[in-house]
């Protein structure tokens, strides 16, 4: 029998990959927006690990006998998309082994937020979901108290009982309140039984983490040298030695900081550059305004890029800002975008306030990261042109692996250059402190670049990473605390400034082989349509194959 033609070939293995990975992962898939999956929670037992594995070395095989000869380039494209995708997930799989490194690892598959925040089908078919969704919580904290193999990295604990502690807080107020509101009596009460032992579980798994795995924990969490290459090479398609990142990673430090010097010497004469930045941090919402302050900018914001040709916003359809929930509080801002695949693209802009605890001191030290000018700085990264933008041309693609798979340094390269793009475009010219928000935005991106290289293959500890944050990104000390912690278990956290460079040059590179026929817009356009693949490989989609260097 012949073999089917390239592309056929590369149809059945694609769509054999996506069809395990939605079963593999159903909370992924319905979070997509695939709700034949809702209700259903992963298997994270070490059979259903091993299961997984086994299914993506077949998938591995099956890919690799497609012949790119033949083939388009956009099926070449997708046949490199998917190779790497099955390869990053084996070595999540059995190299980085988080599921037995870590309590977040489990934290996905308990998210049952998207039943009640989305309205994507009838409120009463969608607590019934969520009813069965919070059957098997019990079973999944189960299952990661039979994986997790003490002792655990210290960071990873005490932020596991920030996010638990704050799913506690959710199932005991804002979800019963949602449900409560809407739903048929016989819907309420199948949905407090199962969410009462959803809560008695959480509640013991709190005590667990605290009592159990807090007094063991260790300081230790390095992936190490190897596996931070590996993560690289196959999430990003980058292969360059750590030692020509590090050195990358600390120019673009020196510049950022020299520009920041400028900034603040133009915004404030003779004042050091902290001093400069504590000023204008000061101006800042109250907590109570925080969230309308924030909401505010976006008009300004979007009008600014469809007036100035910097990329196409396909829809009218605005993002929702609401407060933080509590079991998501790791981070100051947010999106939380719809899937691709949801009805609508209702997608929600997240912003952090202060804990209701706090005293007045760290409240007010907190809401230093949201002076109005940080506010505009954010919106761009996170809303226009940022984070929603992307996803609106996301939803538009019509391929599902360019819709489904994602690279960490697309993503947020994306996000982040648009934040110095806007300003390159004219946005708020003689704005001063704009200019020193973004540059200290870009400080901070720089610093976790570093960080994250020199914490998880030098040995650079916690607080000595914090301490980075507080010299070269000027945070306070509460919020260069979290910073670090955030690394330890979020080593990718470099791609922020990976990304941004990356793209930049692919930017410029176009812009040179173009010549006159450049536009931004057009740019932006085909670079989203390809989803958020490695940008090395949306270069070489882009450019052909001789691309140059990525930075």
């Amino acid at each position: 029998m012949p073999a089917p033609p390239p592309g056929d070939a590369l149809a059945a293995v694609v769509q054999e990959f996506l069809t395990s990975l939605y079963e593999t992962h159903p909370t992924l898939a319905a979070s997509l927006g695939l709700h034949d999956y809702d209700g259903r929670v992963p298997d994270l037992s070490e059979r259903g690990r091993a299961d997984r594995a086994s299914a993506l070395r077949g998938q591995a095989a099956r890919a690799a006998a497609v012949p790119e000869a033949g083939l388009t380039r956009d099926a070449r494209h997708d046949l490199t998309l998917l190779r790497l995708a099955v390869d990053e997930e084996l070595f999540e799989l059995e190299s980085l082994r988080d599921f037995e490194r870590t309590p977040l690892a489990y934290s996905g598959a308990i998210d049952v937020s998207n039943y009640v925040k989305r309205d994507y089908a009838p409120f009463e078919r969608r607590v019934a979901a969520l009813t069965e969704h919070l059957r098997q919580i019990p079973e999944v904290l189960a299952t990661a108290r039979a994986t997790l193999r003490p002792p655990l990295p210290r960071p990873f604990v005490d932020t596991a009982l920030d996010v638990y502690g704050g799913t506690v807080t959710y199932h005991e107020g804002e979800l019963p309140a949602a449900v409560q509101a809407s739903a048929p009596a016989e819907a309420r009460s199948a949905f407090e039984r199962a969410n009462g032992a959803a809560l008695a579980a959480l509640r013991g798994f709190v005590q667990y983490l605290a009592e159990d795995l807090r007094p063991k924990a260790i300081p230790e969490f390095a992936i190490g040298e190897a596996q931070f290459r590996t993560m690289l090479r196959l999430g990003e398609m980058v292969d360059l030695d750590l030692d020509r990142l590090l050195e990358i990673g600390r120019r673009d430090l020196a510049e950022n900081t020299q520009r920041l010097r400028a900034a603040c010497e133009i915004a404030a004469p003779g004042m050091a550059v902290r001093d400069a930045i504590k000023r204008q941090s000061t101006d800042h919402p109250p907590a109570d305004r925080l969230v309308d302050e924030a909401a505010r900018v976006l008009d300004e914001l979007r009008a600014f890029v469809g007036a100035n040709g910097i990329v196409t916003i396909p829809s009218d359809v605005p993002a929702r800002v609401e407060p933080t929930p509590p079991f998501l509080r790791w981070a100051f801002a947010m999106m939380d975008t719809a899937g691709p695949f949801e009805p609508s693209s209702e997608s929600f802009y997240y912003v952090t306030p202060p804990e209701p605890g706090w005293t007045a001191a760290e409240t007010e030290e907190w809401l230093t990261k949201f002076d109005y000018a940080t506010l505009r700085d954010v919106g761009i990264h996170e809303v226009y042109p940022g984070h929603y933008v992307h996803f609106l041309h996301v939803r538009e693609i019509g391929r599902p692996l360019r819709q489904v798979l994602t690279s960490y340094a697309f993503v947020e390269g994306w996000a982040h250059d648009c934040e110095q793009l806007m300003l390159e475009r004219d946005f708020r010219p003689d704005d001063a402190a704009l200019h020193i928000a973004q540059l200290s935005e870009a400080l901070l991106r720089d610093v976790r670049f570093v960080a994250a290289i020199e914490m998880h293959t030098r040995g650079m500890a916690v607080e000595d990473a914090a301490k980075l944050f507080v010299d070269h990104a000027y945070l306070e000390a509460l919020p260069a605390e979290k910073e670090a912690v955030r690394g330890t278990f979020d080593p990718g956290y470099l791609n922020y400034t990976l990304g941004k460079l990356m793209l930049r040059r692919l930017r410029d590179d176009v812009r040179a082989r173009e010549g006159a026929r450049f536009d931004l817009r057009a740019f932006h356009d085909a670079l989203l349509a390809l989803g958020a693949p490695p940008l090395p490989l949306a270069r070489r989609t882009l450019l052909g194959d001789e691309t140059g260097p990525l930075l």
